[in-house]
């Protein structure tokens, strides 16, 4: 994987400049990077990049979308056990979901059912609990590999969920998760979850807020080979036919070939035809 940039020994510094590309660090000394500002491409040195800049990311492989998909339906029910407790008058662990407004209960289970999923929400007065009837023992975020990693954030947004969409355009999700006491430990596993994802360079982005005693963790997103995935899964409740980052990313890619071709750099739009290109933003 690479960053398109361009290097030349006049532009050394003798500075290392760190950049925040939607929360992945990247460490390099002054080059130039192609940008893709105000719908232009634009050669901007790293001592000079600014936040809301987009540049080019290139890895040599793309997930195959239909064959992850089949493999992450089968952990999509990891997220039921996050938050759990003992009852002591009836002697039995339930699982729960905090701060879940009762009156969207029936449309997840007719959302569940729709997916195929034997899960199910029900009220009562520890909170709302939810069952899955393939239950496994609680599983630790961080022995999560890439399938089950998905299927975890997947039920997360059936559950805390706001898919950000215009019609059939699906532009990014938002998952907003309440947390409380025991349970604000999850941050640290949330975060090893945000690494392993970029090791497969997949973007999430979290954050923290805090009102009172109630924390809610939010895990945004617009990368598209996630989105793909995810619209993929929900096609039997809704068709998301486009996916925004897509097209935005082709629009940016076919203007910096066309910008490479005035420089004649002909190996290096092969290159691009190669590979998985994603724009990402400077934090």
């Amino acid at each position: 994987m690479e960053f398109l940039t361009k290097q030349d020994e006049k532009l050394y510094t003798g500075k290392t400049y760190r950049h925040n590309f939607q929360w992945y660090n990247f460490d390099e000394e002054n080059c130039i990077f192609y940008v893709w500002h105000k719908k232009e491409i634009k050669l901007i040195e790293s001592k000079n990049l600014w936040s809301t800049m987009n540049v080019f990311f290139m890895k040599d492989w793309t997930l195959k979308v239909n064959e992850l998909t089949d493999k992450v339906k089968i952990w999509i029910s990891t997220a039921c056990q996050i938050f759990s407790a003992f009852d002591e008058e009836n002697g039995w662990f339930y699982n729960f979901l905090p701060y879940f407004p009762t009156k969207s209960i029936e449309e997840k289970n007719q959302i569940f059912s729709k997916l195929w999923l034997n899960i199910s929400l029900s009220n009562s007065s520890k909170w709302v609990l939810i069952k899955n009837e393939k239950w496994n023992e609680r599983i630790n975020i961080e022995d999560l590999d890439l399938e089950w990693i998905i299927g975890f954030l997947f039920e997360l947004a059936l559950l805390y969920w706001k898919f950000e969409n215009k019609w059939d355009k699906l532009s990014a999700i938002k998952i907003q998760l309440p947390l409380f006491g025991q349970f604000l430990a999850i941050w640290d596993e949330i975060k090893n979850l945000q690494k392993k994802l970029q090791d497969n360079w997949i973007f999430i982005q979290i954050s923290e807020n805090i009102q009172w005693d109630k924390h809610t963790y939010e895990i945004t997103s617009n990368d598209y080979e996630l989105l793909e995935i995810f619209a993929k899964l929900y096609l039997p409740v809704e068709n998301f036919s486009q996916i925004t980052k897509r097209e935005q990313a082709q629009e940016a890619i076919e203007a910096l070939k066309n910008f490479l071709n005035n420089e004649w750099e002909n190996e290096m739009i092969t290159k691009i035809d190669n590979s998985c290109v994603k724009l990402l933003q400077k934090i």
